[in-house]
């Protein structure tokens, strides 16, 4: 148990990445622009929960949309469209009308030329990454094929799509040693699970 504790407490430290601090002060009459390509409101402040819906498709924003600031949360903005529709975003998707772009703190480094960014539905698009680039790994690293990730295009906007897995270097820590501590993590919870069942096999036994 002190050996999975240890390594728990080593892959969350290791994955952990600094935030910013909330860059508007106030969130009444402010007028925010959508600076990601393309981007989604969800029901809840947070990317698991259900998306906004309209015609039975999710809602999405795109590059340039105009929304009214509702609510402030440490990651995500309560916003409103111009026609009416609720819900939230996250920080770094907007910032305020006329202002600069407020990037992301980069957690990751893309390892190869000409990698390809896919859209929100994991497909491919003609933008592509070249080795040593930044991005955000807005969902923290994953050792599925693809990676959520935000990433800046030649024209300084902000994209979030997905990349392949392969070609994403998290900051601080290499792909492999996460997926090691992962595998690690999951070999030693099994082998806790079969010593519980084994003793409770036991005990049930001594009792008979």
């Amino acid at each position: 148990m002190r050996i999975f504790l240890f390594l728990l407490s080593l892959f969350c430290c290791l994955t952990l990445f600094q935030s910013q601090n909330n860059v508007i002060a106030s969130d009444s009459n402010i007028e925010l622009e959508v600076i990601a390509t393309e981007c989604f409101l969800y029901e809840e402040a947070s990317f698991e929960s259900e998306k906004v819906l309209e015609n039975e498709k999710p809602f999405s924003l795109i590059l340039g949309d105009k929304l009214s600031l509702v609510k402030i949360g440490e990651k995500f903005y309560l916003v409103e469209t111009e026609n009416g529709t609720k819900g939230y975003v996250y920080k770094y998707y907007v910032c305020e009308k006329n202002e600069f772009y407020i990037y992301p703190t980069f957690n990751a480094t893309i390892r190869t030329d000409d990698a390809i960014i896919y859209d929100v539905n994991k497909k491919p698009t003609t933008h592509t990454a070249y080795s040593g680039q930044k991005v955000y790994l807005y969902e923290g690293y994953s050792s599925n094929d693809f990676t959520a990730v935000q990433i800046v295009l030649e024209d300084g906007s902000l994209y979030n799509g997905y990349m392949m897995t392969k070609d994403i270097e998290p900051s601080g820590i290499s792909s492999t040693l996460i997926i090691g501590i992962s595998i690690i993590a999951a070999v030693v919870t099994i082998v806790l699970s079969l010593v519980f069942i084994k003793k409770k096999k036991k005990t049930s036994g001594s009792k008979v």
